[in-house]
């Protein structure tokens, strides 16, 4: 397995846009799942375009694990397809579910870190009550995304120990959005100590392609986004597989 936890600290840096990138560059099959115990459905109004779920999901694992059924039965089921290679696990319906999917979380971890797949976890924001700590022990990393502007630095300060101690400081890094915009990658990394594992361009029209759907076909920019993303990805693959050979895993 390869698990790679995606968060932000506050505001909307663009975390569910990254994970969905991610997903649609991979060069092998992999999976998007929403983690987000905020629920939005962001990736199902945006990039899917309104598609309705039937009843695919968290929804639905949170069924069969009422109903006593194994999640790893259920799990294909529960999948959308998001690109040519590539599905898609919806979030939360409704806010109510959040709390009683608690229960869950361990058992759909493991699903997730038994699956050949890369997976993408889209958690969303950190919160006061921080993340699911059966998907921070499942996770190779854990990239935590960041604009540069003081505001979101300042929100990074309060939350980035929380991430850290929970899923040690080796797992932990900082994905950059508009790095420069005003502060640059050396003087964040030397403020929070802290490496960073990648930066994205700013590039707002490219990005509407991953965060509604936009046909690229109307871009008239470089892929410079893109590229930042697959640089992201082979990143996270390279911690990936020196963590496994940390902990003696071979193959």
């Amino acid at each position: 397995m390869s698990l790679f936890l995606l968060t932000s600290a506050a505001r909307s840096p663009g975390v569910t846009t990254l994970a969905v990138a991610l997903a649609l560059n991979s060069t092998e099959p992999s999976v998007l799942v929403d983690a987000n115990r905020e629920p939005n459905q962001a990736v199902l109004a945006g990039y899917l375009r309104g598609t309705d779920p039937q009843g695919c999901g968290l929804g639905g694992l949170l069924q069969a694990h009422r109903e006593h059924r194994p999640l790893v039965t259920a799990w294909e089921s529960m999948l959308l397809p998001l690109g040519e290679h590539s599905h898609f696990l919806p979030g939360f319906a409704h806010p109510g579910m959040v709390s009683l999917f608690n229960p869950v979380w361990p058992e759909l971890a493991d699903v997730l870190e038994a699956d050949s797949r890369p997976i993408y976890v889209d958690a969303g924001r950190i919160g006061t009550s921080g993340l699911p700590a059966p998907l921070i022990a499942a996770s190779s990393t854990v990239a935590v995304v960041t604009r540069t502007t003081l505001p979101d630095l300042a929100a990074l300060r309060l939350y980035l120990p929380q991430v850290q101690e929970a899923a040690g400081v080796e797992r932990v890094g900082l994905v950059l959005v508009g790095p420069g915009r005003p502060y640059g990658a050396p003087e964040i990394r030397k403020r929070f100590d802290v490496p960073i594992w990648g930066h994205l361009s700013w590039q707002p029209t490219e990005v509407e392609r991953y965060a509604f759907g936009a046909d690229p076909r109307r871009r008239r920019t470089p892929e410079l986004y893109r590229q930042d993303v697959v640089s992201l990805a082979t990143t996270l693959a390279d911690r990936h597989t020196r963590r496994r050979a940390l902990i003696g895993i071979r193959s």
